[in-house]
Order: C-alpha cells, then structure tokens, then sequence
C-alpha cells in the first residue's frame, strides 16, 4: 500500500459532462520523485478553505501517472458542494491527500479464473472507471460485467466510454439499467432497480465471482441481499460504503 500523503496538484480542467456532473482534471506537480501514488479504486481528499476536505473516487487510472480525474456531481441546496465545485472551478491549484480506502485492484495480484461484476449507481462509475480502466491498460482477458443504474438515461454521464469498451475488448459486457423509463425518451434498454437486474442476471455463482459495488449505502445494501439470495457471500462483495455505512442488522 502506498502511504497517504497530501500531494500540490494544478488544476488541468474542468468541464460538464451532462446537466449536473463535472469532470475535473488534476496533475500532480511534476517534481513529484513517484509516479504512481494509488491503486484503482481508491479515493482521495481534496484540501479546502478553512481546514475542509471532501472525499472523492480518483476516476482515472494510475496506469496514467501524474494525471488525476474526479467525477463530482452539483447538489442543489448545498452550500458545501456549491463551494467545491467554486474552488476547483476559479481556483488554478489543490492540494489534496491520497492515497485512501481499501477497496482497490492491482492487475499483478489478479487470478486468471476471477470474473469481475462492477456495480455503480451515478458517479460510483468514477470508482468503475478506474479499475476497468486499469485491467484494460494492462491486456487483462478476465470475464468483466458492468452495471450502472441511473434514474434516467442522461444520468449516466460518460455512456459512450463503457460501450467503446465493449467494442474494442470482448471480455467486457455492459448493462446500463434505469429506473424511470417514462422520463427517458426513446430509452429501450432494461429498466427497474440495478441491483434486481443485476441478481437476475446472474447465471452461475462461485468462488470466482467478485462483485465491486460503488454507490449509495442504500444501493449497496440492496445488492448485498439480492446477491446473497443467489449464494453470493458477503466477503465476495467489495465496497467503501462498508468502512463508513455499515450494512444494517437484518434482524433489527
């Protein structure tokens, strides 16, 4: 594991992705004696006014060196969000603490009998993208389902990406799902709950599968119950939201 450290970094860009997620771009200064400073799937602090930190999944691969992405979605009504994305947007510069969480992926560590399934509701594809992106950059040939759920069609933000994946490696499949169709025109992909979806697509379960879930509390607790239905266990299942949302006492 790499130490956390807190890190200079320039603010490269910062762009909207839809109607309500930012990609923000960040480079490490180029002195930095590292070139790599996490593992896919990691998350790091950004480093605000007043002694401040807000949390974030690094989305970019550390196949990629020095350059840092963020996915980070507006929320109306938070003056905290609000003053986030106002630094990083007027700001040229951010220090920040990385690397953080245990749920990551090292491509070196990996069986070749593993299946991957990636679980993401709204910007926990940022979580996603990392470790995909990581397995790609480094010719993996396992088996890699995603799943993103999204209330609507324009809220998965980046849908090209995972579909440019699909055409370009044949391992990978993936499964957009959302769960207001009535408000996604001419939608004709599945609909529903991601974690239903995803529960009933599962063909075969083993020792192999291993399931990354990144997103609400909610969400990730809902597919640990649809997935332990299927004879999936728990200690198959990776996410974050174990470490600071603890799943709830089933029998509480």
């Amino acid at each position: 594991m790499f130490p956390v450290e807190q890190k200079h970094c320039d603010i490269t860009g910062f762009e909207a992705l839809n109607h309500d997620v930012y990609r923000v771009r960040l480079r490490l200064e180029a002195s930095d004696r590292q070139n790599v400073h996490f593992h896919a799937g990691q998350y790091l602090d950004l480093c605000l006014p007043e002694g401040k930190k807000a949390s974030f999944s690094i989305a970019s691969a550390p196949d990629q060196g020095r350059d840092l992405e963020l996915h980070i979605r507006e929320v109306p009504g938070s003056e905290f969000n609000a003053m986030i994305l106002n630094h990083l947007r007027s700001q040229s510069q951010v220090d920040v603490e990385l690397p953080k969480g245990k749920v990551h992926l090292v491509e070196a560590e990996l069986k070749p009998e593993t299946r991957f399934v990636f679980a993401a509701a709204s910007t926990g594809f940022a979580q996603i993208k990392s470790i995909v992106e990581h397995l790609l950059a480094n010719q993996v040939s396992n088996p890699i389902d995603i799943y993103w759920g999204a209330r609507v069609e324009a809220d998965m933000y980046l849908e090209k990406l995972p579909q440019q994946w699909v055409s370009e490696h044949a391992n990978v499949r993936f499964v957009p799902v959302v769960s207001e169709p009535e408000n996604s025109p001419g939608w004709e992909g599945l609909t529903g709950l991601m974690p239903n979806v995803l529960a009933d697509q599962l063909e075969s379960v083993d020792e192999h599968l291993a399931v990354y879930a990144c997103g609400s509390p909610g969400m990730v607790h809902a597919l640990v119950d649809r997935l332990e239905e299927k004879g999936v266990s728990e200690a198959q299942i990776h996410s974050d939201v174990f470490a600071w949302a603890p799943r709830p006492d089933k029998k509480a």
